[in-house]
Order: structure tokens, then sequence, then C-alpha cells
């Protein structure tokens, strides 16, 4: 008798974790722009970075694999490389511009920190998406 094994499509990520992955990617600008007036915000990066590592630790255990492979897909590496320049490339127009717009200098770390939150949380998830959907064609 011969048995056909059916394997189940593979489950990505919760949309929570890309937006935590891009909490943790905007905090420290985040920090940055409201230290001054709050000093305990200055400690939001090293709290992100808590819950993120008793997520994973935690409730993401079973999916750690599927993370590890998302996260060194090819398409992971470019992600993180446009990051960075997307973060220089912010960093320097926002300091050439707000040389000449006072009001804008004030929130140049707002700016840039909300801006790497929502690129980081939609380019990850973007990246699981596309990972998922080559996987789970092959099922």
């Amino acid at each position: 008798m011969l048995m056909v094994e059916h394997q189940t499509q593979v489950k990505g990520l919760p949309t929570w974790y890309f937006v935590l992955v891009g909490l943790l990617v905007g905090s420290l600008d985040i920090s940055q722009q409201f230290s001054a007036e709050y000093p305990l915000v200055s400690l939001l990066p090293l709290t992100i970075t808590a819950v993120h590592l008793s997520l994973w630790f935690g409730l993401l255990s079973r999916r750690r694999e599927y993370i590890r492979a998302v996260w060194r897909s090819p398409g992971a590496r470019v992600l993180v490389l446009a990051l960075v320049a997307v973060r220089l490339l912010l960093q320097w127009g926002l300091g050439a511009l707000t040389d000449s717009v006072a009001p804008l200098h004030s929130y140049a770390h707002l700016v840039i920190g909300l801006v790497m939150v929502v690129l980081t949380s939609v380019g990850a998830w973007f990246d699981q998406w596309l990972v998922l959907r080559t996987l789970n064609r092959k099922v």
C-alpha cells in the first residue's frame, strides 16, 4: 500500500512580530528625540530589546526555525543594506533640509525613527511573504 505524505502549509510569523522588529530599529532615534525632556524614554531601546528577547525565547520558540530562515534569506540581507542606506540618506537629507527650516530640525530624530519603524516592519513582513509563498508552493 502506497501512502502519500501530506505536508501542511508553513505558517508565517504574526504581524505584531514585524512591528516589534520595526520598533526595535526605530527606537534609538525615537528615544533620542525625547530623552532630553523625558529621561526615562532613553530606556526605550533596552525595553524593546528585552521584550523582543523574552518573546524570542518564550512565545516564538516553536517558530524560531522559520524566523532564522526568513532572516537568513538573500532578501533579508538586501533589506538590511537598504535600511542602512535609507537611514544614512534620511540623516543626511534631513540635516541639509533642516539647516534652512528650523522647526523641522527639532523633529529630525522622530521623523527618522518613524520612517525606520514603517520601512523595517513592512520590509520584513514582505520578505517573509516572499519566502512563505515559495515554500508553500512546493507543498
